[in-house]
């Protein structure tokens, strides 16, 4: 099972940032959401939402289904699974279709 490494340059405040100039204008950045969401871990994206929260007092899941609809919103919006790592220390909470 493939899984993202953790970036050792990483800022929450920069990504969260990223993500509000790319909903600017008539259209969604997508390629600039899938550059930093697409190449973030659960633990990452969790950081990028509370900063998001913190600088522009909005929930950036809110945010997202807003802008974006379909699959693309599923992809972007729903968290990558958990590694087979930390879903060893919750054995008895592993969704099915992680196994």
């Amino acid at each position: 099972m493939a899984t993202l490494l953790a970036l050792e340059d990483f800022s929450p405040g920069e990504d969260a940032m990223a993500l509000n100039k790319a909903f600017e204008g008539w259209s969604t950045d997508r390629k600039g959401m899938i550059r930093i969401l697409g190449h973030r871990n659960a633990d990452q994206r969790k950081q990028i939402r509370l900063a998001y929260q913190e600088i522009y007092q909005e929930d950036l899941n809110k945010k997202l289904k807003s802008e974006l609809s379909g699959d693309f919103e599923v992809c972007i919006v729903t968290p990558p699974p958990p590694t087979i790592g930390r879903c060893a220390d919750h054995s008895t909470e592993i969704p099915s279709r992680y196994l």
